[in-house]
């Protein structure tokens, strides 16, 4: 039973720098023509408005020089400002197109350039320009690269992303950039990753995964550590997975969540006594759910402490009411504690529509364990007639056979045997009890 849902979690984050309204002379130090004093001015006026949001104006003070044949591919690209600036993205990518096409040299105007396609989804486009854009920069800016990258990511051109992320952390090894790292995760576990392995993939993603569960801030640190438990567990790393939490558990041992993780791997290594403790601090910590009070009472009831697995029965009797399932499993641990009057008082408590074979069967032995062996085989006999499987159906007869010789009840001992011996199971330990019988009663016939 899994106490914790570990399953991936998304992370990929549209990361884009955007690039508005820089200032003119930093942009035309990009430009190998010189502007002209008009289109200073006209420029320098765009600016101006752009910074008071007078959009109309700033078009205005630009539209004389749009006009011109020949114009400074600035023009263009503060033009394709006050677009993008407003969200008219496809306006936008038009005038930087142009602009970049003036002069391939602009990075501004690939930079913007691919911020318009990307925004308007024609990521293969945004990918190019982002390329470009950090070909271009001087030093190389890796945020260009790793924009280029993202977009390929969501082209679906999986390796071209790849080969460009694991480009920028051989040569920006410095760079604490786990964005890099998340985007290479999601790369490695996307389903239409077909070039590898499913396992292979997941350990390519397990050392990105590692390196994150450790350096991300909260709160994407602990869902990478969730994840990283998820992965150990895909691979079959049970041992790493239980290492790795209880680290976690030394400096996190307040978050209930480690330990209802450290629960879910003790019950996967079959280490219930340690699988019982976590959950009990777990629930001292944060008081679970219903699922986990009656796992706890399950523990407690497979390593033989039925008292401790009462009181969490007692709570589910309380938050459920008369329901079955509650009423049967008090019955049980009772039995448990070798008290059968208890047991039959909780078992009496369930409802006559609501009676199974379970029931049937622990009804049947409480009554044994009374020593009310005549109801006992009745109620044996009567369990028999509605087992399925017929091992089960000819252990009943068996056992309520026992119960009619304890009651001294020789003919329906002797129907019960007779029963019996019509399944292969038990029919040589039958008809060796039909002789007994026979020998029993034939003594007590001798006077």
């Amino acid at each position: 039973m899994l106490l914790v849902t570990l399953k991936p979690t998304r992370f990929v984050r549209h990361i884009l720098l955007f690039v508005v309204a820089m200032l003119w002379f930093a942009a035309a130090a990009e430009c190998a023509q010189q502007l002209r004093p008009s289109e200073q001015r006209g420029i320098a006026q765009a600016q101006q408005y752009l910074e008071r949001q007078e959009y109309v104006q700033a078009v205005a003070s630009l539209t004389p020089l749009l006009h011109r044949q020949k114009h400074h591919p600035l023009v263009d690209f503060y033009r394709g400002i006050i677009a993008q600036t407003q969200g008219q993205y496809d306006e936008a990518q038009t005038w930087f197109s142009r602009s970049v096409a003036a002069d391939p040299e602009l990075l501004s105007g690939w930079i913007n350039l691919a911020q318009c396609n990307f925004q308007l989804e024609e990521y293969t486009d945004a990918a190019h320009a982002f390329e470009r854009s950090y070909a271009l920069s001087a030093p190389l800016e890796p945020r260009w690269r790793y924009n280029a990258a993202l977009a390929w990511f969501q082209a679906g051109e999986l390796e071209n992303a790849e080969t460009l992320l694991l480009h920028l952390l051989q040569d920006f090894p410095a760079e604490l950039a786990l964005q890099w790292r998340e985007l290479l995760v999601h790369i490695y576990l996307r389903d239409d990753n077909l070039n590898r392995k499913r396992e292979e993939s997941n350990r390519l993603a397990l050392a990105q995964v590692q390196i994150l569960a450790h350096q991300s801030e909260e709160p994407a640190r602990r869902s990478w550590r969730e994840y990283l438990v998820h992965l150990y567990l895909q691979l079959n790393m049970r041992s790493q997975a239980l290492e790795f939490v209880t680290q976690l558990l030394e400096v996190e041992g307040l978050d209930s969540r480690w330990w209802r993780v450290a629960a879910h791997l003790y019950l996967e290594e079959q280490q219930y006594r340690s699988a019982l403790v976590a959950l009990q601090v777990a629930g001292y910590l944060a008081p679970g759910d219903e699922r986990e009070q009656r796992l706890c009472a399950a523990l407690c009831m497979h390593l033989g402490i039925p008292a401790q697995a009462i009181e969490y029965y007692m709570q589910l009797q309380l938050m459920q009411g008369e329901a079955a399932e509650v009423l049967l499993a008090l019955a049980q641990a009772y039995v448990q504690r070798h008290e059968p009057q208890q047991a039959l008082q909780w078992l009496e408590q369930i409802d006559a529509q609501e009676v199974n074979i379970a029931q049937l069967r622990l009804r049947a032995q409480i009554l044994f364990m009374l020593k009310q062996y005549a109801k006992a085989g009745a109620a044996y006999a009567s369990l028999a007639e509605q087992e399925q499987n017929p091992s089960a159906a000819g252990r009943a007869w068996m056992l309520a056979a026992y119960a009619a010789w304890n009651a001294e009840a020789w003919t329906d001992a002797v129907i019960a045997l007779n029963s019996v011996a019509q399944y292969s199971d038990y029919a040589n330990q039958a008809h060796a009890l039909l002789q007994q019988l026979q020998d029993v009663r034939g003594t007590q016939d001798t006077p």
